[in-house]
């Protein structure tokens, strides 16, 4: 995993994602153990596919002061490692974009390596700046979006990691969105009516925030689908894993040949382990 570049700013969407999880913040249903906010720093990290530049992702992972479990902007410093990929089987990417073609993508990802990277940099600016990332991380929230174009119907898996996957059911007329997170499992869906679904650009959402409530918010098309789930965080494992982009191992499932990715992104968003 090697730094490719120094980016001073978040995710533009955090506004958005600030919004939508305004229920994270009660954190009288999970007594907090964040070891960012013991220590008085934070960090937080978040992974891109736009292909513009290739098949690799993008890491971005930011630490500074912790500001009520958020990273204090500006950050002491912040950091992008890329995610290098292999193509398996009929997988290209052109013009910006993954096509899949009865291949896939095979992703290293090391979100703990990086992590602490990035804090060690952090340390030569303030010293002691440390958090400790644990194997296993709890997040209460974690989102998965892509734009995806399917010129025939069925099941394709785009993001995979053993405790987060994502995946969409595209039909005529009717879309379905279907995610699984540790420790949940499978979180039910059904069919949002979407026309015209097929070659069409869409942007499909799968975003999970465990606060008052715990729910998970399928959107696609102007169609939303909300799923009550029990009171759990989400479970990640941190080291180095393989991601899959376009299939799921454990099905096994491969994307139907015409499927294209144009941008992935995948948001715990994880701001001081909250």
């Amino acid at each position: 995993m090697n730094a490719i570049s120094t980016l001073p700013h978040r995710q533009v969407r955090r506004l958005w994602m600030a919004l939508m999880l305004i229920t994270v913040i009660m954190l009288a249903v999970f007594p907090s153990t964040a070891t960012a906010q013991e220590e008085g720093y934070a960090y937080y990290w978040s992974l891109t596919f736009d292909f513009a530049n290739g098949a690799n992702g993008q890491l971005y992972v930011a630490v500074g002061y912790d500001e009520d479990g958020d990273v204090q902007e500006p950050p002491i410093y912040a950091q992008t490692y890329s995610v290098p990929c292999t193509r398996v089987g009929n997988a290209t990417v052109s013009g910006g974009t993954l096509k899949l073609n009865g291949g896939y993508l095979a992703c290293d990802l090391d979100v703990q390596r990086a992590v602490n990277a990035t804090f060690a940099a952090s340390a030569a600016i303030v010293k002691g700046c440390h958090v400790h990332v644990e194997d296993v991380d709890l997040y209460a929230a974690f989102q998965a979006e892509a734009i995806v174009s399917s010129t025939v119907p069925g099941n394709a898996p785009i993001f995979h990691h053993g405790d987060a996957s994502y995946t969409i059911n595209p039909q005529s007329s009717s879309t379905q969105i279907t995610a699984s997170l540790s420790p949940h499992g499978v979180i039910p869906s059904a069919a949002l009516p979407a026309f015209p679904i097929l070659s069409t650009w869409h942007t499909y959402t799968a975003l999970y925030a465990c606060g008052a409530l715990c729910q998970m918010e399928y959107s696609t098309a102007g169609g939303v689908q909300m799923v009550n789930t029990a009171p759990a965080k989400v479970e990640f494992y941190t080291p180095a894993s393989t991601i899959y982009i376009g299939h799921n191992p454990t099905l096994p499932l491969t994307a139907p040949a015409g499927t294209e990715i144009d941008y992935l992104f995948v948001d715990p968003p994880n701001h001081g382990n909250d």
